[in-house]
């Protein structure tokens, strides 16, 4: 499809950048055109709407605009309507949150292609259409729902293009998921009792919430990982950053477990002198939480009972994983919090 992506602003411009780099690894021909005040590479100015509309209006498939939804209903639609039947209109505010389609023009579909367009780009679709008021699902809303972390970014798209085909998705889970399965999606394995059953064959495409790294369970599959690893740690205050790292990585690697699930890095308060502690959960992008020595694990405890005791604390008093390791004036241990998974 051709696609001309409009945008009025700064921040428009931005957006515009984004969502057109989204349609265009979509194999769409997609062209940013901005207001000719907030240019850029990448980016084609214009000074009028109109002149615009005459340049593009008969070579377009869809207008996609990155505005705001009164102004553009203001500004475009009704010159829109004066040419009758054209390219397709949709509208995304410039905060990425909601895509709706305003007028289907020539393309048929055009609410199919919204939800499609927007679950890809993270956002809501907010179809008004009388024949078609289903919510369709967001893979990426709900691994950000869930904290999960998404292997195989790529394969958002394998998974969404398979359910707007009317193909059936598969899930396997190996934590509790609650909630009513979206249309589409049905369970293998233990989630085959989960509300939404399946008998027959494994789908070819499924989605995966795990944390084994081997064994796939689809022909096709987006593999998530949960983000409930909680760590906790006694260093001295001469230990640099990137050696802490090293050595929790290390921690990680021995015991099969992926860095991207932390969730937190936890210490005693009265030992956390240490920059290092809170600068490598600043970089992983992970809260930091300090405990007092008495809280949970008594004045007198060893710095090995201390630092387990962080890590049980930080994971909601969770499982342990690992035991406390030491090394070189360095101790962490790893807990797993418990989650619940949801749609």
């Amino acid at each position: 499809m051709k696609i001309s992506v409009i945008s009025f602003t700064r921040a428009g411009a931005a957006k515009n950048l984004e969502l057109a780099a989204i349609l265009q690894k979509s194999h769409h021909q997609a062209v940013s055109y901005s207001w000719h005040k907030y240019t850029g590479r990448r980016l084609v100015p214009f000074q009028s709407l109109q002149l615009l509309f005459q340049d593009i209006w008969g070579e377009q498939d869809a207008l996609l605009f990155v505005w705001d939804l009164e102004r553009t209903v203001r500004s475009a639609l009704p010159w829109l309507l004066q040419k009758g039947e054209g390219p397709a209109v949709f509208f995304a505010d410039e905060g990425g949150n909601h895509v709706i389609p305003l007028l289907s023009g020539n393309m048929r579909g055009a609410d199919a292609w919204c939800t499609w367009f927007a679950a890809l780009a993270g956002a809501a679709a907010v179809v008004t259409s009388c024949c078609d008021t289903k919510e369709v699902f967001s893979l990426r809303r709900f691994a950000q729902k869930n904290r999960l972390h998404i292997q195989d970014s790529f394969r958002i798209k394998t998974v969404m293009d398979g359910l707007l085909a009317g193909e059936t998705v598969g899930i396997y889970s190996d934590y509790p998921v609650e909630g009513v399965f979206p249309e589409g999606v049905v369970g293998v394995g233990a989630m085959m009792h989960s509300g939404a059953g399946q008998t027959g064959a494994v789908p070819r495409i499924g989605i995966s919430l795990t944390d084994d790294w081997e064994a796939p369970h689809f022909e096709k599959e987006c593999r998530m990982f949960p983000c409930n690893l909680a760590v906790g740690i006694v260093c001295g205050p001469q230990v640099a950053e990137s050696v802490l790292e090293r050595f929790v990585a290390g921690i990680l690697a021995r015991n099969h477990l992926s860095k991207t699930r932390l969730c937190s890095l936890s210490a005693v308060r009265e030992l956390a002198d240490p920059p290092a502690i809170a600068e490598l959960a600043n970089r992983l992008g992970i809260p930091y939480f300090t405990y007092e020595k008495g809280q949970a694990f008594g004045e007198n405890a060893s710095l090995e009972e201390a630092c387990e005791g962080c890590g049980r604390l930080g994971s909601g008093n969770g499982k342990q994983l690992v035991q406390c390791q030491e090394q070189e004036g360095m101790l962490a241990c790893v807990y797993e919090k418990e989650i619940g998974i949801s749609f």
